[in-house]
């Protein structure tokens, strides 16, 4: 299955702008089988990577969202990065339009409330670099079979569902009431903060989640 994913934007002293993406996302989705297409921050043409049709974009963690999208305030220990934020939207434009299903994990779930209309709630009390675990309660689908699965969490900025767009609905949150799990209400789309790729984190039920989303069964509920 072609996928199209982006990039961690980083700024190398010797190398200027440089895009990295962890081996954990190639390992995890290829025994998925998912070929993974590395998109760089920055590409002109969008347009040629959907010329390959691929089946599904995914918008990888790494970097925070510019806070000018949403209407807040840019911060001193802000990592945003204006040149992915511009790609991931062209992205998701060319995704939505042409109907290609979109995975967004920890930023890139961030990212897709955005997109449509949300917030982010920056600076909750959590360190984004440093893994946690916390449980997550499941409020919607027929498709888990734990109800309080453990997930890991690398992030410090969070949504609430005062924050979420009007066209996500939750299917998972945290015991803090911080939204952890989020699918649109029409086109096919699902976000995730946690990192499935990396180890510990809800295994099995994460292969089981994104199978249901990619092939349409039982994801909608």
């Amino acid at each position: 299955m072609l996928t199209l994913i982006t990039q961690r934007d980083i700024c190398d002293k010797k190398l200027g702008g440089t895009d990295m993406l962890e081996h954990s996302y190639v390992e995890y989705y290829e025994k998925m089988g998912l070929d993974l297409i590395p998109v760089p921050n920055g590409v002109g043409n969008i347009g040629r990577y959907f010329d390959l049709n691929p089946s599904l974009v995914i918008l990888s963690g790494g970097n925070d969202i510019s806070p000018s999208l949403y209407g807040g305030k840019y911060l001193s220990n802000s990592l945003s990065s204006w040149e992915r934020d511009m790609l991931e939207r062209r992205l998701v434009d060319y995704a939505v339009e042409r109907q290609v299903p979109i995975l967004g994990e920890c930023r890139g779930m961030q990212f897709l409330n955005v997109y449509f209309g949300g917030k982010v709630l920056q600076n909750v009390g959590r360190e984004g670099h440093v893994a946690k675990t916390h449980e997550i309660e499941i409020v919607v689908g027929r498709i888990f079979g734990k109800n309080n699965p453990v997930v890991n969490s690398y992030h410090n900025h969070c949504i609430s569902e005062k924050e979420l767009s009007s066209e996500l609905k939750v299917f998972a949150k945290s015991s803090e009431g911080f939204v952890e799990g989020v699918y649109h209400s029409s086109l096919p789309i699902m976000g995730m903060m946690w990192h499935p790729e990396r180890k510990g984190c809800a295994e099995g039920l994460n292969e089981k989640l994104i199978a249901n989303f990619l092939d349409f069964r039982e994801f909608y509920f």
